[in-house]
């Protein structure tokens, strides 16, 4: 499954599983007790904590089962608040675009849109 979290397409198999898996390496608490506004939150704060250096790979696998498996959404928008915070947006994208996105633009110069 792909899940777009702000600028990045991420592909996840098993997303239930992943989360199923590290639910404790995360520090996320039990996934089966959680609400999906739990996730959101937690996502939130975990994306704030990693937005002062390079997010790992697996931190961002983490959020993108979470998000999936709690709430259903297939994208994550965290917009920066004027109070140093981030607004959560939860999306439902069509597999389609986040397919091109993972591609890459079409107009970067290489790629030829054939009639």
């Amino acid at each position: 499954m792909l899940f777009l979290l702000n600028d990045k397409v991420i592909e996840i198999n098993t997303p239930e599983a992943h989360l199923l898996h590290r639910w404790r390496e995360i520090g996320c608490g039990d996934p089966r007790t959680m609400r999906a506004q739990d996730a959101v939150d937690f996502a939130v704060k975990t994306f704030q904590a990693m937005s002062a250096r390079a997010p790992e790979e697996t931190a961002l696998h983490d959020i993108a089962a979470l998000i999936i498996a709690k709430t259903g959404a297939n994208c994550l928008i965290l917009k920066p608040t004027a109070a140093g915070g981030y607004e959560p947006r939860l999306r439902d994208v069509p597999m389609l675009v986040l397919e091109t996105y993972l591609r890459g633009a079409a107009n970067d110069g290489e790629t030829r849109i054939r009639a």
